[in-house]
């Protein structure tokens, strides 16, 4: 019995303790992915925000679905159903995909920005400054860059 007692303590050790290391592997995962996830969070956040909702047209450019009371849109004067043509004279094309990236990418916080306008068939001129993203818009945002990283890996979910 004496001899019993010392080898149940050490099993138990042993399985106690590979449970600890094994779970280390997990949370290096995790704090990997949650380190991704602030990165990716804090770099959508800089790009600032403009306030309108957007859909994209068959000929180009993308149609105002809405536009937010009180953003830096609605204060710069667009109005739901007006067509974007271009961003910082950069003409927002398919084929032109590289430089509207470009264009996009150098969007920040506190940065005028120019659109080029279609409504009622004659083309505008609109600029606004961009604001930092409301909390609840960089939520939407995070939630759709999740899934498009998803559908991109061949996710199912």
């Amino acid at each position: 019995m004496k001899r019993i007692v010392p080898l149940l303590v050490l099993a138990f050790v042993l399985v106690l303790s590979s449970a600890v290391f094994a779970g280390g592997e997990k949370c290096a995962h995790d704090a990997k992915t949650a380190s991704a996830h602030h990165a990716r969070k804090a770099e959508l956040a800089a790009h600032g925000w403009l306030g309108l909702k957007t859909a994209k047209e068959a000929a180009g450019g993308y149609r105002v679905t809405a536009v937010t009371e009180g953003s830096p849109a609605a204060q710069a004067g667009f109005r739901t159903g007006d067509v974007l043509l271009a961003l910082n004279g950069v003409a927002l094309t398919e084929a032109n995909k590289e430089a509207v990236h470009k264009a996009k990418g150098e969007c920040a916080v506190g940065k005028q920005v120019t659109y080029k306008v279609r409504r009622d068939g004659a083309e505008k001129t609109l600029t606004a400054t961009l604001a930092p993203v409301p909390d609840t818009v960089l939520a939407e945002w995070m939630k759709e860059d999740a899934k498009s990283t998803q559908v991109a890996q061949g996710g199912s979910n």
